[in-house]
C-alpha cells in the first residue's frame, strides 16, 4: 500500500531517521556488513536507507524502489551524489520486481513488506532476486496495536491478513531463506510504534 501525505511525512521525520539508526545497529549485530556487495532497499522512501546501506554497511552498490514517485524524487534529491555512481531509484513494487534471478547480495525491507497485502508474493520476491548465501535484512511489524494506525497513514487502505512472525519465517524458508535464531524482539523501542516488533535476518541457502 502506498502511504499518504501523513504516512509521508512520518517516514522522513528526524524521528523515524533516529529510529532507522537503531534498527541498522540491529542489523549489523545480527547480520553483519555488506561490504562491496550489490544490495536491493524495497519501500526505500526519502532514501535515509540507502544511506545507511552505503556507508554503514559498506555496499558497493545500491538500488532502491518504491510506490510512490514522491518519495522517489526526494530519495534522488539526498542522494543526488550517489546517483549513477553507486545508487540507481525507481518506482517498483516488490510483487514483481524487474531484477534477475540471483542478482542481488542483500535485500534490506525497513518496514514496507509488512503493509503489503501479498505479502507472500513479496517474499516470493526476495527469494528470487538473492543470491546463494545472500541476506534478507527486515523488519517487521505483528503488533495489532503498532497497525492500529495503518488505516490514517495509507492511501485506499485495504484490509489485509497479516503474517504473524511464525508464518513470515516459515514462508520466508519456503522460498529458501533461513532465520533460525538471528532475530531479536525490541519490545520497548517499538511501544513508540517508529520500530517494528522483530528484527530480523535470513541467509539464501547455497
Amino acid at each position: 500500500m502506498r502511504l499518504n501525505w501523513v504516512g509521508r511525512a512520518s517516514m522522513n521525520s528526524p524521528f523515524r531517521r533516529l529510529a532507522q539508526d537503531y534498527i541498522a545497529s540491529l542489523f549489523e549485530r545480527i547480520g553483519g556488513r555488506v561490504e562491496g556487495g550489490r544490495v536491493l532497499e524495497v519501500g526505500c522512501g526519502g532514501g535515509y536507507g540507502i544511506e545507511l546501506i552505503l556507508k554503514r554497511f559498506k555496499a558497493a552498490q545500491v538500488e532502491g524502489i518504491d510506490l510512490d514517485f514522491r518519495m522517489i524524487e526526494t530519495a534522488r534529491r539526498r542522494l543526488s551524489r550517489y546517483i549513477d555512481s553507486q545508487v540507481r531509484l525507481s518506482v517498483g513494487n516488490v510483487t514483481f520486481l524487474e531484477a534477475k534471478n540471483e542478482s542481488f547480495d542483500a535485500v534490506f525491507d525497513v518496514g514496507a513488506i509488512h503493509i503489503e497485502p501479498n505479502w507472500r508474493q513479496a517474499l516470493a520476491e526476495v527469494g528470487r532476486v538473492l543470491k546463494p548465501g545472500g541476506r534478507f535484512f527486515f523488519e517487521l511489524v505483528t503488533s495489532r496495536a503498532l497497525r492500529l494506525p495503518y488505516p490514517l497513514v495509507t492511501e485506499r487502505f485495504q484490509g489485509m491478513d497479516p503474517p504473524d512472525a511464525k508464518q513470515f519465517m516459515a514462508e520466508l524458508e519456503q522460498h529458501g531463506i533461513v532465520v533460525g535464531q538471528h532475530f531479536v524482539r525490541p519490545y520497548l523501542a517499538a511501544l513508540t510504534g517508529w520500530v517494528g516488533d522483530l528484527i530480523g535476518v535470513g541467509w539464501k541457502r547455497n
